[in-house]
């Protein structure tokens, strides 16, 4: 699943049951069918999947989850206009 990253925040607390949460939240959007614009969502990474060193806001990651719903990867796309459209220098 392709997402642009809005931004993320370092998580670590334990739960009302007493649970430890340990990761990383992405803040991110994409496209979706029955959404006029992008679906805006947060998503959870576990604390030992890798994520991308030098992610910054605006950044385009493509996702890989499980059959669970829990993401499993997360790759980097190049994203060499910085969010702006590229111009055509022919």
């Amino acid at each position: 699943m392709q997402v642009t990253l809005h931004g993320h925040r370092a998580l670590d607390f334990k739960s009302d049951s007493g649970e430890r949460v340990n990761g990383t939240q992405l803040f991110v959007s994409y496209d979706d069918e029955s959404v006029t614009g992008k679906m805006t969502d947060k998503i959870f990474v576990r604390p030992e999947i890798q994520l991308p060193s030098n992610m910054k806001p605006n950044d385009v990651l493509n996702l890989q989850f499980n059959n669970k719903g829990k993401v499993i990867a997360i790759q980097q796309e190049n994203n060499k206009s910085n969010g702006m459209p590229e111009i055509d220098k022919k």
